[in-house]
């Protein structure tokens, strides 16, 4: 026959279990051979040696079982208020025994009996932090507790003070023999308070633990967190029984307390009611994506099979950002851990292609941008082209007349050989070319601005009445105001100006032009001619016409601002 080494390890794996798994079933083996041990130590302590160094190897076996709990809870819990809890709650653990080792090692009465009433320090708070640690279980890594629970700080407290001021009242314990000694001591009425206070604590930590055992939306119970819950009330009844080999093994309650309290919580740990950073060997076994797990040095601890292999150290080492191109489909990305460094991959194949097609885009849109430009310059020439075409017939169309009387000035200059004739034809010229200029101005300056201001009419009657008066006759024009006109207000008062100096220009002799802009737009013409002008209320709507008995002929006209 034939043996093979087997290992137990071998074993869990036949079974199908995950690394995960194997580690915390070997954990745990190691754990309950550390506490049989020190079970055994208790037990031979009693029947076949009584050296005290086995009662100081057990209290070591268990400050060194409560001191690694302590640092793995800090290392494993995620939400940092539960872990918070949890650490004072294994720290707690580990002051109890302690002080109990100590007790049991020295031989003073009172050092004695100050060390027991301290024992009530980790007896009150452990409770206490437990609720805090039982309303946290299956909450979100961001969740924090209301305020009213700051609420159990006070009467934990109180009862604290009360244990360690019991010498000065002994509303505690009572001694009736006189000597102040936990060897002989009565319960008084305070115990009961704190005794009562605790397992208010402990019994609303539980059920809160078992009410949330129960999986939302089904029938199924997280069974794990209530195995140790139960030994916890079988061995409170043994040992009220008074159960002779659970006195010898279990009989002491500090560490008996302590072991419940813990198992129950790491329960909670692994079946998943308090979040930890454990099953990452099923979370990379499962997932698809290409992630990688490294420590401070950047050793990979966890690879998952999509990474297709584990990303060298040397190269991790050297990289100083958190995202990093690997080629032009791959993104690495980092992400900093408390004891170590996560990297995954991203795919980015996507996103390249369609900056490609955005790319081609954009050199397709920038060369039908340029020729859109083009094709927006010509035809804005052409707008503008067109603009100046319209204002040139709009102005031909207004001045036509004045330019047909233009040219027969000018063909009348060229026949005549009279000098008063000629100097008399071309004043006319001028004050003809005056008004055809300045008409022009008005439409550019009406185009452009949208309206006339009172200077601007101004400006043209004065630069028309000079002219006149270089023609030999008086002439004055006043403009009242400063405020804007329409094109064409402005333009009617110039052209019934023109109608005034073109009717009366062989025989005038004096004119005034008086324009008032206000609420109206009053103008008014003193002419001192000879040919009447009644006939210009022919062509210009409201005006008014007088003649008085020295010739003097009076012309006004009333323009209204509201058509502005």
């Amino acid at each position: 026959m034939i043996y093979y080494p087997y290992k137990y390890t071998d074993f869990l794996g036949a079974c199908g279990m995950s690394k995960t798994t194997k580690r915390s079933l070997l954990y745990a083996l190691g754990l309950l051979v550390l506490i049989a041990f020190a079970m055994w130590l208790r037990y031979a302590s009693r029947y076949y040696f009584h050296s005290p160094a086995a009662s100081y190897l057990r209290s070591a076996i268990y400050l060194f079982l409560f001191s690694v709990w302590c640092y793995s809870l800090w290392a494993r819990i995620v939400q940092v208020q539960v872990r918070h809890y949890m650490l004072a709650i294994s720290a707690l653990m580990v002051l109890w025994i302690l002080l109990r080792s100590i007790k049991f090692s020295i031989d003073n009465t009172d050092a004695e009996r100050l060390l027991w009433y301290f024992y009530y320090f980790p007896m009150l708070f452990i409770p206490m932090l437990s609720v805090f640690v039982s309303q946290s279980l299956g909450k979100g890594e961001d969740f924090r507790l209301p305020r009213w629970t700051k609420l159990l700080y006070l009467p934990t407290l109180l009862l604290l003070l009360l244990v360690l001021t019991n010498d000065l009242h002994q509303q505690v314990f009572s001694f009736p023999s006189g000597i102040l000694s936990d060897r002989e001591y009565r319960y008084e009425v305070g115990f009961f308070f704190v005794l009562g206070w605790e397992t208010l604590c402990a019994g609303f930590a539980f059920l809160s633990m078992v009410k949330n055992c129960r999986i939302p939306h089904s029938r199924r119970i997280r069974w794990l967190p209530l195995v140790p819950f139960a030994l916890s009330l079988a061995y409170a009844y043994m040992y009220a029984k008074n159960v002779y080999w659970v006195w010898v093994l279990a009989g002491d309650m500090t560490v008996s307390q302590c072991l419940i309290f813990a198992s129950i919580l790491e329960c909670c740990i692994q079946s998943g009611l308090i979040h930890s950073n454990l099953g990452y060997d099923e979370l990379f076994e499962a997932t698809s994506l290409p992630v990688q797990i490294t420590d401070q040095a950047f050793c990979s601890k966890y690879v998952s099979a999509a990474m297709q292999g584990t990303l060298p150290q040397s190269k991790l080492r050297h990289i100083q950002q958190d995202t990093v191109y690997l080629d032009d489909d791959t993104l690495l990305k980092r992400h900093k851990l408390r004891r170590g460094w996560v990297f995954w991959k991203e795919d980015i194949s996507a996103l390249s292609q369609v900056q490609k097609k955005l790319e081609l885009t954009r050199d397709e849109l920038h060369d039908t941008g340029d020729v859109l430009a083009a094709e927006n310059a010509q035809h804005a020439r052409w707008l503008k082209l067109t603009e100046q075409n319209r204002l040139y017939d709009m102005m031909e169309a207004q001045i036509d007349r004045q330019i047909a009387m233009l040219w027969d000035l000018l063909a009348e200059l060229q026949k005549t050989e009279d000098q008063n004739r000629a100097r008399r034809l071309l004043g006319q010229v001028i004050i003809i070319g005056t008004y055809i200029k300045r008409r022009s101005n008005l439409i550019f300056v009406g185009a452009q601005r949208g309206a006339i201001s009172v200077q601007e009419l101004r400006l043209c009657l004065n630069e028309s009445s000079e002219n006149i008066c270089v023609y030999g006759a008086d002439c004055k024009a006043i403009v009242k105001g400063e405020d804007q006109l329409t094109l064409e207000q402005a333009t009617q008062i110039y052209d019934l100006f023109e109608a005034v100096v073109e009717t009366e220009l062989e025989s005038l002799r004096a004119m005034l032009i008086s324009i008032d802009v206000g609420a109206q737009v009053e103008v008014s013409f003193c002419v001192s001619a000879a040919e009447p002008l009644c006939g210009l209320r022919a062509h210009f709507q409201g005006l008014e016409w007088e003649q008085d008995e020295d010739g003097l002929q009076y012309v006004t006209r009333k323009l209204e601002r509201s058509r502005r």
